[in-house]
């Protein structure tokens, strides 16, 4: 784990994560200035490295930062197979370019996809990709980012054949930018993917689709939008029922504030890479990187690299 870059100290991230790890067969490396690191890493493993790379730093900085930087040495222990996955709370932009250099992706994929899960209705979680990576896609990206989100169902949510849906401004075939349409044939078309038609941005909690595929920009936009949704919602309960009448409600506000709560659905994978990495909300607390680093090792556990590696095939070619 890349313990600089986030908001909350690297001791409060160290210690989420050894938490976390207690009790588990989860052996840790935490990445950063080591001689801070070491009064609480316990059992685990320190690597040392000076500099973080915070959410004000530009990509440039962040590739001439080089092996200082924990982001970058994290990224390296991941790339010689010395651990199995990397979560950072770090910037994200730097984060993707650095994983693109020292990972690679998989055959056949050109660009990784941030995939973030959404709680919806019924209690299922949707995922929704891209989250932001690729502003803009050209349908061959939109079909690629359909199988690697299916992929990764089958691996964590162990769907045999999850729906797919195609974010869009309406349901009617005619309707939505040209790029969609044809994603949405090419997707339709794959034998190997079950296609349920166009999502609209109100219709993601409903349970209609178990993965949602859209370009970083839309797919971004709807996520914020949601996330702002869900602060407000947050906010006008604990307003409405506050004060003295309040008590008559504590445990159900307890209840009905953690499901608007960010915290609780903290981690977003980049898909496409030769290895796992979750990226944690800079501004995660403790209980929110600790759902980052589940979802790490949920992925190494369930194998979802190799998978999305096996259906595209050694060669490139979605197989």
């Amino acid at each position: 784990m890349d313990a600089l870059g986030g908001d909350a100290p690297a001791t409060v991230l160290a210690r989420s994560a050894v938490d976390f790890a207690a009790g588990r067969n989860i052996e840790l490396t935490l990445v950063g200035r080591a001689a801070t690191l070491r009064a609480v890493a316990g059992p685990h493993r320190v690597a040392d490295a000076p500099l973080g790379i915070s959410h004000g730093d530009s990509v440039r900085v962040a590739l001439r930062a080089g092996v200082a930087s924990s982001m970058h040495r994290a990224l390296a222990l991941l790339a010689d197979a010395q651990v199995d996955a990397v979560v950072s709370a770090g910037n994200t932009g730097a984060l993707l370019a650095l994983c693109r250099k020292q990972l690679r992706m998989l055959p056949g994929i050109d660009r990784p996809a941030i995939v973030k899960a959404l709680e919806g209705c019924d209690g299922e979680r949707c995922w929704l990709l891209d989250a932001g990576a690729n502003l803009a896609c050209p349908p061959k990206r939109l079909h690629q980012f359909a199988v690697m989100g299916a992929a990764l169902t089958q691996a964590l949510n162990e769907t045999p054949q999850p729906r797919i849906g195609l974010l869009n401004v309406g349901a009617e075939h005619s309707k939505g930018p040209l790029s969609v349409r044809r994603a949405a044939a090419l997707i339709e078309a794959d034998a190997g993917l079950r296609f349920v038609g166009f999502v609209e941005a109100d219709e993601l909690f409903e349970g209609k689709a178990d993965v949602v595929v859209a370009d970083g920009f839309a797919g971004n936009v709807a996520l914020k939008a949601a996330e702002g949704a869900a602060a407000m919602a947050r906010h006008l309960l604990r307003r409405e029922l506050g004060g003295a009448a309040g008590w008559l409600f504590r445990s159900r506000l307890r209840r009905l504030t953690a499901a608007y709560n960010p915290q609780s659905y903290n981690g977003a994978s980049f898909l496409g890479l030769r290895g796992v990495v979750v990226k944690s909300h800079g501004g995660a607390d403790r209980d929110g990187f600790q759902r980052a680093v589940a979802q790490a090792a949920l992925e190494v556990e369930r194998g979802a690299v190799a998978k999305m590696s096996a259906r595209f095939g050694a060669q490139g070619g979605l197989a």
